[in-house]
């Protein structure tokens, strides 16, 4: 009897250890199947606007599962698998056959795309990896005023600024109203005695730079200069050609104000001319008065034979009235 409770128990707990050896090795099995992501991966991403951006996401042993990318702002989805489920054509995932890389492309990005994404696999519970969006405007400055004057037979030099941005900032154009300054053109134009006179310098530094220089300007180089980068807000400046002490150009372009110092000028002239009708008003009136001194309660009323402030100055004359302090 004691003999058999021995086999009993060790049975027993035979099949116990033997059952929790295999919870324990399907646990693994299952865990070990499970997707993962691949954190080795820029998860911050820096774009100007209209440059496309890309958010990369590696998903290692996927097996039958999908992978999503989310906006976190509204939890729309923006693709499901190899489907766009927004109407917005500037989403789109690019998944190569047999890739482990799920990329959403974001095209011509504009600022309000800033902000958080995921991309999420539709395991129970769900995994999901948050990616950073940042879009950013990238606006050319052109250093000085915004309207120079240059003396004909000087050099003009027109400097085009873009702070550095998070990637290559491409190039810039330089435009003369619509049309492009080609520096090249001017160089190989023998007959037009300009050869060399128009240079563009770009560089970089700790901002991209663009340097146009016009050398021996002449009056035909008036006009509005726009600096256009590739990946940055264009900027302009306006350029006038003179010639002579007071330029028509000059004072055209001063118009607003001219117009104000002009308005100025007329007031100040207006109230002037006020204040000597006033002073010669005061003066009339104490010569009316010396000249009717012996008279009985006299009142005087100086008039004008003009209405202008001129004729008050040239014109008046001395009126007299005079009133009985006793009837008649």
């Amino acid at each position: 009897m004691h003999i058999e409770n021995v086999l009993r128990a060790s049975c027993i707990i035979w099949v116990s250890v033997s059952s929790s050896i295999i919870m324990t090795t399907t646990t693994e099995e299952s865990e070990a199947l499970q997707p993962y992501f691949d954190f080795d991966v820029p998860r911050n991403l820096t774009v100007t606007v209209g440059q496309t951006g890309f958010l990369h996401c590696r998903v290692e042993r996927l097996g039958d599962q999908d992978v999503a990318w989310i906006r976190q702002r509204d939890l729309h989805i923006l693709t499901m698998g190899a489907s766009t489920y927004t109407s917005d054509q500037r989403f789109q995932v690019i998944r190569p056959e047999g890739s482990v890389n799920w990329t959403l492309q974001i095209k011509y990005p504009q600022t309000r795309d800033s902000g958080v994404y995921e991309c999420q696999i539709n395991t129970e519970p769900k995994m999901s990896l948050s990616y950073v969006l940042n879009v950013i405007e990238l606006r050319a400055r052109i250093l000085g005023p915004s309207d120079i004057f240059i003396k004909s037979g000087s050099e003009i030099t027109m400097v085009c600024v873009i702070q550095q941005g998070p990637h290559e900032l491409g190039t810039v154009f330089w435009y003369k109203g619509n049309t492009l300054v080609e520096p090249l053109a001017q160089e190989n134009d023998i007959h037009s005695g300009d050869r060399g006179r128009i240079t563009i310098e770009t560089d970089w530094t700790d901002a991209l730079t663009s340097r146009l220089k016009i050398k021996r300007a002449i009056q035909g180089d008036t006009g509005n200069y726009t600096c256009v980068p590739t990946m940055a807000r264009s900027a302009s400046v306006y350029a006038h050609v003179i010639s002579g002490e007071h330029p028509a150009a000059m004072q055209h372009n001063a118009a607003p104000s001219t117009v104000g110092h002009r308005t100025l000028r007329r007031s100040m002239c207006i109230l002037l001319l006020l204040h000597l009708a006033t002073l010669l008003y005061l003066l009339s009136d104490r010569c009316c008065s010396r000249r009717s001194g012996g008279q009985r309660n006299i009142l005087q009323r100086p008039t004008a034979s003009h209405r202008s402030a001129r004729g008050v100055a040239s014109g008046r004359r001395c009126e007299t009235i005079v009133f009985s302090t006793h009837p008649s």
